[in-house]
């Protein structure tokens, strides 16, 4: 079917019949016009003007092809098709023009031409077919086409009525509206016009309603000046550009128009636009749904925006917009992506199962996010990236392929009292160098965890509430030094917070909950500084620190937990004060491997293994710490190897204190074994500086829980290592002090027999040790081998009344 026919045949359907159409107004005239030998009055229409020139006149157009030049019309013609005649058939009644003038010229009121075919066929440039000045014509069913250049050009003042009618194939637009007119365009088709569907500029108004305006090579509708035009009800499709374009200063409303499958943007605003854009359908364009660019700003409510090549939503440049309780879904580029310096307010708005991200922020955009809804992206729910530094608060963010917010480069947004939830990726993803603060959001049960900080992140994670990760709460790996404060982190697999790589946080003031694997995570060369966390029901260690991790924890609780309270292995070091240990189900603090910590004024307690278990080959330095009420038999210090790692503990304890803390802390450490309760106390005694002046002193600088032990066994423990170490005269005055603690009888929970042979072994001891000091001596002195006879006679009385089945060895005893 070649395009006439096509033509014809859409003619039949499209055009209204008489009976459909308004009746026409009573006229004082009626003449005919028809063509040579068809009986009508006149043979055209100027020679029924020239005979008619005063009142109304109706001239009824018999089938035919009329041409007419500059036709200029007065107040009160009617121009109609006979009955019958339909524009685009065979019957029809056509007016053309080969001049470069109008066909039809008007600037009258009360006007009509109906069911009239109107052709320019005159040289390319010419003004237009129809050319309203001024005035109220009406076109009615009106077929106009062919032009060199515009269909309806409508200027001036005028206010006409283009009603049910077709301009098609026109060289240059469609309809064109320019000055201050203010046309009524209803129910027409605009289509395949070489330049715009409808152009309005200047101070133009006018309502455009229930129009088909399909494929123009520019767009659809174009407004620019100060247009402050109604667009309503209209279907923009197929259009080579885009559907909508509104630039300069226009004030356009657009309103509940379906706009789909065109070739750029279904709504481009640039400028500075500001229109209103309530409850259109932006669908199915081959490129972005609207876009809004320039200064331009405007309203757009209500809107549903699917199935866009690329964004649904775009802006750029210093565009701000406000976009409000729009649909924005399906999207194969993106659902909102704004770039460069844009801004703008987004509420409301429910973006949905769109590609890339459902909100994508670039270069230096700085928009606000408030009470959307992200959800069921085949890409990031939110990615924000370069240098953009929006703000997100009240979304919702759920069910996305990749991260549900991610932030990458430089960028340095506010996100705030969103929920991240059930992602298939990561909750929060931040890497490269982006900073950017997260308060009071809530994240949870995202596949690759909550959140996610990788690389050289700066970022603040504030007061948020992290749970159910199955992979982990937080991790923070690479460089990153973030600010971690105040959050509740909890019922996460792996790891509540992971610390990774060489990465140094700050975290300050968390809550770390119900861990299904450990609380803290602190591995690889990570350091940080972790104060007043509270790290408590971890199904695993409450805080695990490993390789050559080396942070500062101060001030933490960790309780409460199913396995160890702190554990480190392989060669991690770290300092840890002022932090309570309590309640955990296997030891207080674990050193395994060849960590190497150091621990001060901690509190450990009633660590159901123990308090603080070492490994034969770990290290560091303990000072300060209460152990108390730990071990299933009491006991503060659970090892594999005992008598080794007793051994141990005390050589970790030596020279340690400066000596002028010596003496006070001997009184402080003997008055505490005195006190109700110390048999159940471990006092271990540390050497002071032997380079001191108050070099000597036996007891000096520490209480630490870490055995279990009586103070008589805790105290012969060190003094052995003291003499082994050559300093006979500190582990004598120890001796001494020890057994000023159980007197002859032996400590009072002890058995006899128990008692018994623990003062035999204290006294076999001194004796060795008093021979090995004076051989030691320069001189062999008289006073130190009579004394170590002493012992070694008080000894054997001692074992010569213990009956052979409860003598113990002097092994034993120590191990």
């Amino acid at each position: 079917m070649d395009e006439d026919m096509e033509d014809s045949s859409a003619a039949q359907a499209f055009f209204r019949p008489a009976s459909e159409q308004t009746l026409l107004p009573e006229t004082d005239v009626t003449v005919t016009v028809s063509t040579a030998g068809g009986g009508g009055t006149f043979l055209n229409i100027s020679e029924a003007l020239a005979v008619h020139t005063q009142g109304t006149v109706r001239i009824i157009m018999s089938a035919g092809t009329y041409e007419e030049v500059g036709l200029e019309l007065r107040d009160g013609i009617q121009i109609v098709a006979a009955e019958g005649c339909v524009p685009a058939t065979d019957g029809a009644v056509v007016l053309t023009s080969r001049k470069d003038r109008p066909v039809v010229k008007s600037s009258a009121k009360g006007a009509i031409i109906r069911n009239l075919q109107v052709e320019h066929r005159g040289p390319f440039g010419s003004m237009a077919c129809v050319v309203v000045e001024a005035g109220d014509l009406a076109l009615e069913d009106c077929l106009i086409t062919g032009s060199v250049s515009v269909g309806v050009l409508i200027c001036g003042t005028a206010t006409p009525t283009i009603d049910h009618c077709q301009v098609l194939r026109c060289c240059g637009d469609g309809i064109k509206v320019v000055d201050s007119a203010e046309p009524l365009v209803r129910g027409c088709e605009l289509r395949s016009n070489d330049g715009f569907g409808i152009f309005c500029t200047g101070a133009s108004a006018g309502v455009y309603r229930q129009n088909s305006i399909s494929a123009n090579s520019n767009a659809g509708v174009a407004s620019r000046g100060t247009c402050s035009a109604l667009f309503e009800d209209n279907k923009l499709f197929n259009g080579k550009q885009g559907g909508f374009w509104m630039e300069e200063n226009s004030r356009c409303r657009v309103m509940n128009n379906d706009i789909y499958q065109n070739q750029k943007s279904g709504i481009q605003v640039g400028g500075h636009a500001d229109p209103l854009v309530r409850g259109n359908i932006v669908r199915d364009g081959l490129k972005g749904g609207i876009v809004v660019h320039d200064h331009a700003t405007g309203q757009f409510v209500q809107n549903e925006i699917m199935r866009n090549t690329m964004a649904g939503v775009g802006g750029t440049d210093y565009a701000c917009p406000i976009f409000h309780s729009n649909i924005v879904k399906d999207g194969k580029g993106g659902g909102i992506v704004l770039h460069e310096h844009c801004k703008g307010v987004f509420e409301k708005n429910q973006v949905i199962g769109n590609t890339h991200a459902g909100i994508g922020l670039k270069g230096s955009s700085n928009a606000l996010f408030d009470g959307n809804y992200v959800s069921d992206g085949s890409g990031y729910g939110v990615w924000v990236q370069e240098r953009s530094f929006s703000t997100l608060q009240n979304n919702v963010i759920e069910r996305n392929m990749r991260a549900g917010v991610v932030v990458t480069d430089s960028a340095n947004p506010t996100l705030a009292l969103n929920i991240i939830r059930d992602g298939k990726h990561a909750g929060l993803l931040i890497r490269h160098t982006a900073t950017g603060r997260f308060r009071q959001n809530t994240v949870s049960h995202n596949a690759h965890g909550n959140v996610v900080l990788l690389e050289q992140v700066s970022s603040e994670l504030v007061a948020n509430i992290i749970s159910h990760g199955p992979l982990g709460g937080i991790i923070i790996r690479g460089t990153s030094k973030v600010i971690v404060r105040g959050n509740t982190i909890c019922h996460n697999d792996g790891a509540n917070i992971a610390v990774l790589d060489n990465s140094d946080p700050i975290c300050d003031g968390n809550c770390l909950t119900n861990g299904a694997g450990r609380g803290l995570v602190i591995m690889d060369n990570a350091k940080g500084t972790y104060r007043f966390n509270m790290i408590r029901d971890s199904e695993l260690a409450g805080v695990y620190v490993g390789r050559q991790a080396s942070p500062e924890m101060v001030a933490n609780c960790v309780c409460d937990g199913k396995a160890a309270g702190i554990l480190f292995e392989d060669e991690a070091t770290g300092r840890f004060t002022h932090n309570i240990v309590c309640s955990n189900q296997n030891e207080g603090v674990a050193v395994h491997g060849r960590a190497h910590p150091t621990l001060e004024c901690n509190v450990v307690l009633q660590g159901v293994h123990g308090g603080i278990w070492l490994d034969e080959n770990a290290g560091g330095h303990f000072r300060g710490n209460v152990v108390e009420d730990s071990g299933v038999q009491g006991n503060a210090y659970r090892v594999g190897a005992r008598a080794a790692n007793e051994w141990r503990l005390a050589e970790r304890n030596t020279n340690t204190a400066p000596a002028a803390l010596a003496e006070v802390l001997s009184e402080w450490a003997e008055e505490k074994m005195r006190s109700p309760g110390g048999n159940n106390k471990v006092i271990l005694v540390q050497n002071p500086d032997s380079s001191s002046a108050e070099g000597g002193v036996a007891m000096a600088t520490q209480c630490s829980e870490l055995m279990g032990l009586d103070p008589s066994r805790s105290c012969m423990l060190v003094a052995r290592f003291l003499g082994d170490a050559g300093q006979f005269e500190d582990a004598e005055d120890l001796i001494k002090l020890t057994k000023s603690f159980f007197g002859e009888s032996g400590p009072i929970h002890l058995e006899p027999a128990m008692r018994g042979q623990q003062w035999g072994d204290m006294s076999l001891h001194c004796a060795e040790l008093l021979n090995k000091w004076a051989a030691a001596s320069p001189e062999y002195s008289r006073d130190l081998m009579q004394r170590a006879a002493d012992y070694a006679r008080e000894a054997a009385t001692v074992f010569a009344s213990i009956q052979p089945q409860t003598l113990s060895t002097l092994d034993n005893f120590v191990s």
